[in-house]
């Protein structure tokens, strides 16, 4: 059997664990040559894996959301949602033309058989038109296109039907494509530049590759429900290898509900959130558990008695112990804690928080508080979530969705079918230990 040469680029840094990572393992497992264009900060990650990384030399190369002088984009600053939205947009414009010529120079000093890309780098695609090589893009959010029926993401809100849902959203998806306009400009500049036709919408770039894959199942999307392009596709939640046990820091026979608190591995301002959420859990008959990860330095909160704080541990590792997550809400921490049945208390910040909380509320498995809540607020809802046997079922109703296929294994198959234009022997037979 012969095997493929991937690219693969993606958004990471030092401390998270996107999705598209467990695509990199699977696919090294399987013994196929994965090239990996990140800034250095993911150097680890990346390497870990099994898969080669390649630093990015021009496009933002120092970028590093763990901590605020390394993060150029700085949206946790905006005092508004849109005007945080704006800066995230700005961010994926900006280094466009260095991040094309970074991918450019990739693929010419190394033949790929197939290009994979974060939807947020359409630069990746555009290199990957150029050289004439397949291209499928990674979503790890909800679907972030305009699609009619569903609210656009940024908005954090939910479906309407009749007459009146149908005028919002015919005005919400122009207004998104007003959104991304700046970027068509430094787009087409781009594509000019390399002699590729213009395109007429920002969109064009991602839904112009061979396959778009959303990391969820549909049950947790609004936009499943549209009508989509054909070549997009829900594959299911994607998680890397994790331990399966976990050893308590508490006594064998303290047996109160497990809380489990997490406010995102990226930088967003957010001690202030953490210390109103322990507060909130002080006194409760619970024990609380926050994963501080490389952004938030625990060392500054003060910590009730029934609280332990550890700087990283694998969600999943602790998720079939919890009975409640507290969360800021990012895609993979609720496709984590919903993949275990385990019901959230979603206190969205910003990016596509809002949206996540939105659709956790919709499916019924989780409620949704103000960031702005007060200690007292928190702990009357995580009370009141930790007796409401509605959303523990919805969250388990969920936990059967996102069960039915394994995100990364799904596109590995979808990618091997592609047709081959260069071939490698294999590093791994598929199967071997390493695989599974």
């Amino acid at each position: 059997m012969k095997y493929m040469r991937v690219f693969q680029t993606l958004l990471a840094f030092s401390g998270n664990a996107p999705p598209q990572l467990a695509l990199t393992r699977e696919l090294v497992d399987r013994g196929h040559k994965v090239r990996v264009l990140a800034h250095r900060a993911a150097r680890e990650r990346i390497e870990s894996t099994g898969a080669e990384f390649v630093e990015y030399r021009r496009a933002m190369p120092d970028l590093d959301l763990t901590r605020p002088e390394t993060d150029p984009i700085r949206d946790w600053e905006a005092r508004t949602q849109l005007g945080a939205a704006k800066r995230l947009r700005d961010g994926v414009i900006a280094p466009m033309p260095d991040g094309t010529r970074d991918a450019i120079e990739m693929l010419e000093g190394w033949s790929a058989d197939v290009v994979v890309f974060d939807w947020l780098i359409p630069a990746a695609a555009i290199a990957a038109e150029l050289a004439g090589v397949p291209a499928a893009a990674l979503v790890h959010c909800p679907y972030p296109l305009p699609a009619r029926g569903a609210p656009p993401l940024f908005s954090g809100l939910s479906p309407m039907t009749g007459p009146l849902g149908a005028v919002r959203d015919r005005l919400f998806d122009r207004i998104t494509r007003r959104f991304w306009a700046p970027g068509l400009p430094v787009l087409n500049g781009v594509r000019a530049e390399y002699g590729l036709a213009p395109l007429k919408d920002w969109g064009d770039q991602v839904l112009g590759a061979r396959a778009v894959y959303v990391m969820t199942a549909p049950e947790l999307d609004f936009s499943s429900k549209a009508q989509l392009p054909t070549n997009v596709h829900y594959v299911g939640p994607a998680f890397e290898p994790f331990q399966t046990e976990w050893e308590s820091p508490w006594p064998e026979e303290n047996t109160d509900p497990l809380v489990l608190l997490s406010f995102s591995t990226s930088y967003m301002d957010q001690g202030a959130l953490a210390q109103r959420a322990l507060d909130a859990v002080a006194g409760l008959p619970v024990r609380a558990l926050l994963t501080a990860g490389p952004a938030l330095d625990a060392s500054h909160l003060r910590i009730p008695a029934n609280a332990r704080t550890v700087a990283f541990v694998p969600h999943r590792t602790v998720l079939p112990h919890a009975s409640l997550m507290v969360t800021h809400a990012g895609w993979q921490t609720v496709n984590a804690a919903l993949a275990d049945g385990v019901p959230l208390v979603c206190i969205p910040d910003a990016r596509d928080q809002p949206d996540n909380a939105a659709r956790v509320v919709f499916v019924n498995a989780g409620v949704r508080v103000s960031k702005k809540s007060s200690p007292s607020k928190l702990r009357s809802v995580i009370a009141s979530a930790l007796e409401d046997r509605s959303i523990e079922q919805g969250a388990r109703a969920m936990a059967d969705a996102l069960a039915r296929s394994d995100g990364a294994t799904v596109m590995a198959d979808a990618l091997e079918r592609l047709p081959v234009r260069n071939v490698v022997e294999a590093t791994t037979p598929h199967g071997s230990p390493a695989a599974s």
